[in-house]
């Protein structure tokens, strides 16, 4: 009885171990959360601006805390299939019911860090053919 309670607890540890695990040919979706706040979307910002027209600018928020009226989330995490975790964080003040200032900045490089390494390299040679063409 022992034995079999080792060789299933040693199963047990070895397929958790296999989750992390990432099998070359396997096809893994992008899975993006939250809101997409770019720098362009940030300087349409203008103190004194009205919540609706915050959310025109930005869409709407991600969260918005019961607690905390006056101030809204802008998040993002974004797993693509083949590449690292990109995450943002914007969070967006309102003093007595107008924009005043916001915190966090927009990942500039989003496309590039979010787009999986076949996604680059096809845009690579796309470019080079282009060139080829040109001269």
């Amino acid at each position: 009885m022992p034995r079999i309670i080792a060789l299933f607890a040693i199963l047990t540890t070895l397929l958790a171990g296999c989750s992390s695990l990432r099998f070359p040919g396997v096809y893994r979706i992008d899975i993006p959360q939250g809101n997409v706040v770019t720098e362009d979307m940030l300087s349409g910002l203008q103190p004194g601006m009205t919540p609706e027209q915050v959310r025109f600018v930005l869409g709407p928020p991600t969260l918005t805390d019961p607690f905390t009226p006056n101030t809204w989330y802008y998040l993002l995490q974004y797993q693509p299939g083949n590449g690292e975790m990109v995450e943002q964080q914007i969070v967006v003040h309102f003093d007595q019911g107008h924009y005043s200032h916001y915190d966090g900045q927009a990942t500039s490089d989003l496309r590039e860090r979010t787009s999986g390494y076949q996604d680059q390299e096809l845009l690579r040679r796309a470019e080079d053919r282009r060139q080829e063409a040109a001269n």
